[in-house]
């Protein structure tokens, strides 16, 4: 298998591990979070974070796609 078979395979895996990581870390954010009161704020918030940290991690990598 040559580096280009496997790029998709990594960049793939690397999204999975990243979505992963918002997942669990804006789970536990909303559970201990102040601003919301009830558990549909909760899970609003969760939501929101999440998408914060996926959007921001897809941002930064595009910006750093450029870069040798």
């Amino acid at each position: 298998m040559t580096v280009a078979d496997r790029r998709g395979t990594d960049e793939t895996m690397h999204f999975l591990v990243m979505t992963t990581f918002a997942a669990l870390t804006s789970t536990v954010l909303a559970a201990i979070t102040n601003e919301a009161e009830t558990t549909r704020e909760r899970c609003l918030y969760g939501l929101r974070t999440f998408g914060a940290f996926v959007g921001v991690g897809l941002v930064i990598s595009w910006l750093f796609y450029f870069l040798p």
